[in-house]
This record gives C-alpha cells, structure tokens and sequence, in this order.
C-alpha cells in the first residue's frame, strides 16, 4: 500500500474537500477495501467504516455539528484518547445530508465522510492573532500558525498518527484557501511537512470562490501572490481552483449551475479528482502524475481542465478543436489545444482520450476509465443533463462522462504576472506586515515562475 495524507485548510478548501470525499466514497461503490486515501488502521474495530486519512482545520463555527461532536476532550487517559481516536463508535457521523444551497449552513452539511475525532483543527486568532482573533489575511493566520507550532508542535498530532498507520507514504494532496488567514496558516503548516518530509512530493490546488484569479484585488491579491510564492518552496505542484468564467462552454450536453459557492465548490471537487481515480486503481503514484505534469517540476503551476458530458463520436478527429470548445479550466489559463501544453497531460475517468489525440502526443500520457464518473446521492446537481432542445432532462444526473486534464501550460504566465504586479508595489495598508527584504524574496520566488514560463513561448 501506498498511502496518501490529504491536508484541508479554511471554510473554501473545506467544501471543495466534503464533496472530494463524498467523490471518492461514491467511486467505490460496495468495495469495501481500504484505498490509499483512507486509513488502514490495523487496529480499527471489525465493520467500522474506513475514515479519510485527512486533517481538516477550519474556524470552529465552520464545523457545525460536526465540530460540537467531534472537538471535545476525548478524555485524560492516554489508552482513552487512544481508542477514542480511531474506535468505531467515535468516528463522527454526519446530521441529516443537505443538497448545497438547500438548507446547508456549513460544509459538513454536504459531506458524507466521517472523520476520526484527531483529524478536526479548530483554529482561532484569539490566543496567537490580534486582540480580537481575526485571521482576516495571510500574514495574521502565519502568525497563528507560529504560536500554536511553538507551543504545541502541530505535527504531534494527527499527522505523526496518519504517518505512523502507512507502510510507504508516498504524498501529501493539499487543499487550501489561495487567500486569508488560512491560506497563511496553511502555508506554515506545508513548511513544517517539507522540513520533516523533504522528498515526499505535494500536490498543492489553492482553492478560490466564485471570482476568477485575475479579478482579485487588494489584500486578496497580496494574499494570493504571497501565498503562491510560498508555496514554490513547499509545494511540487501548485494548481489554482478559480470557479471558470466560461461556465456556459460546457453546455448544450451539460449546464453548471452557477448559484453560489456551494454549488460551484462540487464542480472544482470534480476537477482535484481528476488524480484519484487512477491512483485508486494503481495506475499512477502521486510522484508519477506531479512529475509528468510539471516536466519534472520544471513548470510547478499547472492548470485543471474539465469537461462534463464530453461526448466523443467514434473515429472523431480534431482533438485540439475539441479541447478548445469543451474544455473549461479553472484560473485564468486558458487552453485551446493539446499543442499549447507544455507538460504531458493527466486524464482520469470518462473520455478514453487516447482515442482522439494527434499521433504527435504519446498514447502512453494519458490515462483512461472505463464508465462515466458516478456521482454520490450528497453530490449537489450542478451537472444538470440537458436534451436536444436545450431543455432539462429528467433522468438524474447520476452517472454523467467527466474528461478532466491536468496540464502545465504557457497559459499560466498571465495568472504569474498578476500575482507578481501585487509584489511591486511598496506601500499601501496591504503591506505593512511584511518587510522590504521579504517581499523581495517572494517576488524573486515568482520571477524564477515567470521567467520559466516565459521561455517556453
């Protein structure tokens, strides 16, 4: 076995990650074994359901339920605390499910997975932030992130436990805010993992909301530019989770429904699953899929694609045609043929892609799964299938073809150029926390981004 630890931080990160798990648990239907993503306690009672190997942190009121049964005191006694952590009956079950925008009031409203009790991070500013506990930018949820490692050493925890459960780790997946104070806290949590962990690779999706990456301003923007320069020293592959402008490019087959944030964090799920299936079925380790994306971390941004209901007719040609009309990504990258990517390409569930390709690209750069992507009963209906018409279908959008690529692309130096302008200016309140000498060793992090991309036009 080849374990991989998922790390989720912040509200936005949150509900991307509950409808990830609820992807996952839908994908394995009545098989019951214990994937990679999923601890393998050996202790675990007979019949308790395998829990995610994940650390989920968040502010206490994003918890709901959720956080009222599980952040409590699993007792004094270490055997207690022992059992509590990984015992069947404290594993947290769920209230009733909720479709999102359908009386959900958090994202554990949504989800299916239950967690061990040690896996859930309450985290405030109250004690390490300012006086009254905000963790409202990067630079504060650092801070906290500093105070809590200090006095407690935050990889005690969960994470000593998920690691010590897996005969070969072989990765982290990284969920995270792209701003705020969990993006900051997140950021000293993956420095932590790199120092202990050096060689393990990270795959790292900065998840945005409803606004395109190029549309943020102001600490948002300093926020994103920091928190991606941070990350070229931590992650292996950073991928920026923006919900796409063009949602309407997915359409006649399939309309997204571009409600709220709860909706369209289902749809970028989608999109960080690309990779699961085919590690599930091991037909690529974490190490392959970042390496063959990223040229061998030549090119660390890399870009998602994904196209619902991507129907491709037998003997279809054109496959560039076809990327540039289905295909909808999620930064403000865009590309509009397979000739415009730079690294070789990860496809995972839906399309047998090797069908379609120009014979320049290498058959062996693609993977390809039998069967549409089945979407879980918690999944919200943001995949609406339509008809010929144009008109709603009324078969249920349960099993609908998902094609996602995962790429590394010229496209993405317009998205390094904007995070890199937020690093010029020298004054303003947005800067204030950081001094003269660190923001020049972030800007000098995305030029060394910049100038890579920049070589390959």
């Amino acid at each position: 076995m080849r374990e991989v630890i998922t790390l989720q931080f912040g509200e936005r990160a949150n509900y991307v990650g509950a409808h990830f798990w609820n992807l996952q648990l839908g994908c394995r239907g009545d098989d019951d074994r214990v994937g990679e993503l999923f601890s393998e306690r050996r202790e675990r009672p007979a019949g308790a359901a395998a829990v995610p190997r994940a650390l989920v942190f968040d502010a206490p009121g994003n918890f709901g339920s959720l956080g009222r049964a599980a952040l409590q005191s699993a007792g004094s006694d270490e055997d207690d605390k022992e059992q509590a952590a990984w015992g069947g009956a404290a594993e947290v079950h769920r209230q009733e499910l909720h479709e999102a925008g359908d009386g959900a009031r958090c994202w554990a409203d949504v989800g299916q997975a239950r967690f061990a009790s040690h896996a859930l991070g309450a985290v405030t500013g109250v004690e390490f932030g300012n006086s009254l506990g905000g963790m409202g930018t990067f630079q504060e949820g650092a801070q906290v992130f500093a105070g809590l490692d200090a006095r407690d050493d935050v990889l005690e925890g969960g994470l000593r436990v998920f690691a010590e459960e897996c005969d070969r780790l072989q990765g982290f997946h990284v969920l995270c805010d792209a701003f705020g104070g969990f993006a900051g806290f997140g950021a000293g949590f993956m420095a932590r993992v790199r120092d202990e962990f050096p060689k393990a690779p990270v795959l790292l999706y900065s998840v945005g909301d409803t606004q395109r990456a190029g549309q943020l301003r102001g600490a948002q923007l300093m926020d994103a530019a920091v928190a991606a320069a941070t990350a070229a020293d931590t992650a292996s592959m950073r991928v920026p989770l923006f919900a796409p402008a063009e949602l309407a490019k997915l359409s006649p087959r399939v309309q997204v429904a571009d409600a709220d944030f709860e909706q369209l964090s289902a749809y970028l799920a989608a999109n960080a699953a690309q990779w699961s299936a085919s590690l599930a079925g091991g037909r690529r380790v974490l190490d392959e899929i970042v390496n063959q994306v990223t040229q061998q971390g030549h090119y660390t941004t890399a870009e998602s694609l994904l196209a619902p209901g991507l129907h491709i007719p037998d003997g279809a040609s054109g496959a560039d045609a076809i990327v540039a009309r289905a295909f909808a990504g999620c930064s403000d990258a865009s590309v509009h043929s397979l000739s415009s990517a730079t690294g070789l390409l990860v496809v995972d569930r839906g399309t047998h892609m090797s069908d379609v390709v120009a014979p320049t690209h290498p058959a062996a750069a693609y993977v390809a799964a039998a069967g549409a992507l089945e979407l879980p009963r918690a999944f919200p209906r943001v995949f609406r299938g339509v008809n010929a018409r144009g008109d709603p279908e009324a078969t249920p959008a349960e099993r609908i073809p998902v094609a996602g690529v995962l790429c590394s692309t010229p496209a993405s130096l317009g998205h390094l150029q904007h995070l890199r302008s937020a690093l010029q200016a020298r004054s303003g309140r947005h800067f204030k926390d950081y001094e003269r000498e660190t923001l020049g060793e972030l800007a000098a992090a995305l030029d060394v981004a910049v100038d890579r991309y920049s070589s390959s036009d």
